[in-house]
């Protein structure tokens, strides 16, 4: 008895404790609503974003907290802007016609309008504006408030083009369906402006103070007129609440017995051109099905992931009255995640929940009849034709990743201030009592294990539960508090402190990542169910058996010939599935149709191509080889001589020269260019103004720049090797390549690799040893590591600053989203010339395509290489590739004027070109393979045993001209 009452009054205390508890904690989470949440009737805290970036929006908008909201409105026609500096200045007055009162703002340049505010405060700013044909990429601007920009997400504004389906679906003679193309559609829009990364679900607000003040949109990429420019409050939707009173009151009724679907497929506009139909066979119950020809009856996917993209349909509805609206989704791409949508119908959010719209995880196909969860919203439409429009945002998360990021750099700061103390490898017996040479960071440490932690408690609450998403996140916070703890442990965990800081940005790119596929979008009456998402077990049974049925006789890969043609080619590639399957449905679209010529088109390795041609077995055409293959497949007398085919010559000035060097043999051409990189200078710029550095420009200031680097225990990063091929599998049988900074200095001082048309080694000219002294000097004078990872050192700041190939802005975009705007590439450091000009070559590395000598339809394969090299293709593909992967996914492409089409900025995009005019190709010879090998023999006999650099290089440089010696004996070459 008295066990039995003990453990009831211990029952109450704990009941006590709780509410108290409770009710202590109510007035707290009260007081952290932010403002959306506020505003939308939300009770879920704000994070404590503690560690706001000076320059950012957040730390603007902070300084204005105070601002008031004018409701005034103020419009500046585009045709009455004050001064245009570096582009042409053009006014139109019709358009259409119809009169308008436009500029025209060009690819580079400014436009700067001039404005009377009547009275300060914070302002929206939205602009007209038109998409002026060019190279199809979305349109950049900087915006800029009197000569100065407000904040650092003002330099990157997106202004979306319109794309439509060329014509409805047709079906090829198997009864497939066949992709549409996409076409521009411009029009005239207004958009406030807005993040372009979706960090920020709200338009900015610029703080205006009263007077005379200037606004100007400095171009980054593409034209675009401007037709005006309107001041004022962004309009702010009503909560759903407010809006059914509304409704109530107008006396609306629900209408009855109606059920209206629109399918996903039939999206009548998009914000990109990659948003196309797309096939889904996972479920009998998607519409339209067939268990084995191909039904495009979805849309989204993969390629409807990035924040701001958006898909138009056109429903209409028997009746005035109050509707549900119903979506058919599929969101398994991402692992408990959650995709967000913001809905508008009829270009307008209904009520502000529409602003964020939730699909969670699911492994099927799911019906979400759009809701808060207790009870579907119900929307007002009249009778007729709507639009119903589908933006892409990052909802609920787009707070923690800002978050996230600033917690990043802060902790990456802190990084490099510890190894300012204790160096790259510490020694992990020495307490360097870093809490007193380095005073804030103890205080840093906790404060950023708080903030995080409130982080992973916000993606519980989303996702229902801890998961392998909040597990990097928790990892951190415990290694955080317990080396705030334990100071003295510090330098010996700062390895795996650098790698869980580092695997935060991993976190950053999996949550900014927001696919969606929609199956269709159904409008019903109140008293009508929605289609069920998923056909009963029958059905799947009834799928799968016919599915395995058909398999015996169905390529359900559908990479064959689409049918029909006259001709038929065989193409092998070396690369992945999904660039395969992007080839596959390029060519059904435009080059069967056109050409009469059907395409095989087959993934294999490249190390089987040898052994096919021997065989006889080979392809009529294979594409992406390593630059050595070409050549090599020539001097054995099995690739065909491209430059004889018709029009070669055409196709030739579509690609820099540089670009053919390692095809060409005995006056002949034997690969055409399919992709080509080159090395850039990467740097860091907070890092670099915070050490007060300058780029350098020559080698010289390279050597200058190293000890001082080395003082802060930074370093200046080389690459010792680069992968032979890009995008793709990597050989481990193709020829180490030329080191790309033994080449490039090589090269800007006058040097070759070879002499007398490749008949010998030129490594033992005085200018190539001269050129090997200096390169081995990096790492025995100076003391370079001899293998470092630039990517994550350039991420923690290690390395701010590095030579490397242009390729690596993929990953890092990906790697280290929380960098964005505070790092860049340019030209490389060269050598300074008598006549003061700074030559900055470096040697090219990239892909070809080759035709066999032994195929039966050469000028059918020529046409093929002739329509896959062309501009238009080539941007094509290198947009969807991106689509699909994101930044990862930028295609490198050797077709000069396809590159401008790829999204670069147009600063990169000039960098790139500039340093393109200095590339040199790498010339392949007979038994060329040793010259990479035996250059870094020499390399590491010098550097690791300590081997005369002079004579390292001329003992491996015989190595090399014996071995040229012997293969062109071999191959009937004169020596």
């Amino acid at each position: 008895m008295v066990h039995r009452n003990g453990y009831k009054r211990a029952k109450a205390a704990l009941f006590v404790t709780i509410c108290a508890l409770l009710l202590l904690s109510q007035p707290h989470r009260l007081q952290g609503l932010s403002a959306v949440e506020a505003a939308s009737g939300s009770e879920r805290p704000t994070l404590d974003l503690g560690s706001q970036n000076e320059g950012s929006y957040d730390y603007y908008l902070q300084q204005h907290r105070e601002a008031p909201r004018p409701d005034r409105e103020l419009v500046i026609e585009g045709s009455d802007y004050a001064s245009a500096e570096g582009m042409e200045s053009i006014r139109v007055r019709e358009m259409e016609g119809q009169p308008v009162h436009a500029a025209e703002t060009g690819e580079s340049g400014s436009m700067t309008w001039r404005v009377e505010v009547p009275e300060a405060g914070l302002y929206g700013i939205a602009i007209r504006y038109y998409p002026v044909k060019g190279k199809g990429a979305d349109i950049d601007r900087e915006l800029w408030i009197d000569g100065q920009l407000p904040f650092a997400e003002s330099r990157n504004l997106v202004f979306r083009r319109v794309w439509t389906n060329e014509g409805d679906t047709i079906r090829d003679d198997r009864g497939n369906d066949m992709h549409a193309k996409q076409i521009e559609r411009p029009m005239w829009q207004e958009t406030f402006v807005q993040s372009s990364d979706g960090r920020h679900n709200e338009p900015y607000l610029f703080y205006l103070s009263e007077g005379s003040h200037t606004i100007t949109l400095v171009s980054a990429k593409e034209k675009m007129l401007v037709d005006h420019l309107r001041i004022a409050q962004p309009e702010r939707a009503e909560l759903y609440e407010d809006v059914l009173s509304r409704y109530e009151a107008a006396g609306y009724r629900d209408a009855a017995d109606a059920l209206v679907k629109v399918q996903g497929e039939h999206g009548v506009l998009k914000s990109s051109q990659v948003l196309y139909p797309v096939m889904d066979r996972s479920s009998p119950a998607t519409e339209p099905y067939h268990v084995s020809q191909i039904r495009l009856n979805t849309i989204g996917g993969y390629n409807w992931s990035r924040a701001g993209d958006w898909i138009t349909w056109e429903i209409e509805v028997p009746e005035d009255g109050l509707y549900h609206i119903g979506v058919k989704y599929q969101q398994s791409f991402q692992r408990g995640v959650t995709s967000y949508r913001k809905m508008y119908i009829d270009g307008k959010l209904p009520f502000r929940e529409a602003n964020s719209i939730a699909f969670p995880f699911s492994t099927g196909w799911r019906m979400n009849r759009l809701g808060d969860g207790a009870e579907p919203y119900k929307f007002y439409l009249t009778k007729g034709k709507h639009e119903i429009k589908l933006e892409a945002t990052l909802g609920e998360m787009a707070e923690m990743l800002r978050t996230v990021e600033s917690s990043v750099l802060e902790l990456n700061r802190m990084y490099r201030r510890i190894i300012m103390v204790t160096g790259v490898v510490p020694d992990e017996f020495r307490d360097y009592q870093l809490e007193l040479k380095i005073p804030e960071l103890l205080g840093v440490l906790d404060e950023q294990a708080a903030i995080i932690e409130k982080v992973a408690q916000r993606v519980e609450e989303i996702s229902g539960g801890s998961s392998d998403r909040t597990a990097p996140l928790k990892r951190l916070v415990y290694q955080l508090r317990d080396m705030g703890t334990k100071p003295e442990t510090i330098a010996r965990r700062l390895e795996s402190f650098k790698s869980n800081t580092s695997s935060l940005g991993d976190w950053i790119y999996s949550v900014d990542y927001m696919p969606l596929s929609i199956d269709y979008l159904a409008v019903v009456s109140p008293d009508r169910k929605l289609p069920a998402a998923e056909s009963g077990w029958w059905g799947k049974l009834e799928h799968q058996t016919k599915a395995f049925a058909y398999s015996f006789f169905t390529d359900y890969n559908q990479l064959g010939g689409s049918g029909g043609g006259k001709e038929k080619i065989k193409v092998w590639i070396t690369q992945g599935l999904d660039q395969a399957k992007l080839v596959r449905r390029l060519v059904d679209e435009s080059f069967t149709p056109d050409m009469g010529i059907d395409v095989d088109i087959q993934v294999v390795n490249e190390s089987v191509l040898l052994q096919a041609m021997l065989a006889g077995r080979g392809p009529d055409v294979s594409f992406a080889l390593a630059n050595d293959k070409p050549v090599n497949y020539a001097l054995r007398n099995a690739v065909a001589d491209l430059s004889q085919f018709p029009g070669f010559e055409q196709v030739r000035s579509r690609f820099h020269e540089s670009a053919f060097v390692p095809y060409e043999f005995n006056g002949g051409i034997y690969g055409l260019p399919i992709e080509q990189s080159f090395l850039v200078l990467f740097y860091r710029k907070d890092i670099m103004d915070e050490l007060g550095m300058s780029i350098p420009q020559t080698w010289d200031g390279v050597f200058e720049m190293i000890p001082e680097l080395q003082k802060q225990n930074l370093l200046f990063g080389f690459p010792i090797q680069v992968l032979v091929k890009l995008g793709s599998n990597v050989q481990g049988s193709a020829a180490l390549p030329v080191n790309p900074t033994y080449g490039a200095l090589l090269f800007q001082n006058g040097g070759e690799l070879y002499r007398d048309e490749g008949k010998a080694s030129a490594l033992d000219a005085e200018v190539a040893i001269k050129t090997f002294m200096d390169w081995t000097e990096l790492y025995t004078t100076y003391k370079l590591p001899l293998t470092t990872d630039f990517v994550n050192r350039f991420r923690s700041g290690e390395m701010p600053i590095a030579i490397a190939d242009y390729t690596r802005f993929n990953i890092i975009s990906i790697a280290a989203p929380e960098l964005k705007g505070l790092w860049d590439f340019t030209l490389v450091p060269g050598v300074r010339q008598p006549d003061g000009e700074i030559r900055r070559d470096v040697p090219a590395t990239g892909t070809a395509a080759v035709i066999l000598e032994d195929s039966k339809h050469k000028e059918a394969a020529w046409k093929f290489l002739d329509w896959w090299t062309s501009t238009e293709i080539q941007a094509r593909y290198s947009l969807e590739l991106e689509a699909i992967f994101g930044p990862a996914g930028r295609n490198s492409t050797a077709n000069l004027e396809a590159v401008a089409q790829i999204p670069w900025q147009v600063k990169s995009y000039q960098t790139l070109m500039e340093q393109w005019q200095w590339s040199r190709g790498v010339p392949e010879v007979a038994g060329g393979y040793f010259t990479g090998r035996h250059l870094d023999n020499a390399f590491r006999s010098v550097v690791i045993s300590n081997e005369d650099p002079r004579e390292a290089l001329d003992q491996y440089t015989r190595f090399i001209n014996e071995e040229i010696f012997k293969k062109r004996s071999e191959f009937g070459l004169p020596n």
